[in-house]
């Protein structure tokens, strides 16, 4: 897959018209994540968690979705405001960290319900009674 971080940097509007289709939408991540404005429909924004009108525009007809895009490039301040709350979203919720953060926490759950602790590994004792049973 091409890089699109170039295509990006020079994007004053990220436009994601999807009006059909599945699947991720990890494009419209890497346009948060570079701190970008972004207008899309709500089938392209679909799974991501952000809130119309402060991480994300959203518009689902053609005037509106114009509307949108149009006046993001003529407000460059509002645009630039929309892309630091896109940016600060993709940080917390799509960084790798934030994955790691929440798929240890899954498996420290998973290991206090197995070993019937607090998370902690069982003591011998423990062990021991188990391989008695």
């Amino acid at each position: 897959m091409p890089d699109l971080r170039p295509h990006l940097a020079e994007a004053a509007v990220v436009v994601v018209p999807l009006r059909l289709g599945g699947g991720t939408r990890l494009k419209i991540v890497e346009a948060m994540a570079m701190g970008k404005a972004i207008v899309s429909t709500t089938l392209g924004a679909e799974g991501i968690e952000a809130v119309p009108d402060r991480d994300i525009m959203i518009a689902d007809d053609v005037e509106s979705f114009a509307a949108r895009v149009s006046g993001l490039l003529g407000d460059a301040d509002r645009a630039a405001d929309l892309g630091r709350s896109a940016r600060l979203l993709a940080e917390s919720k799509y960084a790798w960290s934030s994955a790691a953060h929440a798929l240890e926490g899954f498996y420290r759950t998973r290991l206090a319900i197995s070993c019937g602790t607090d998370g902690k590994a069982p003591t011998l004792r423990q062990q021991q009674r188990r391989a008695e049973r």
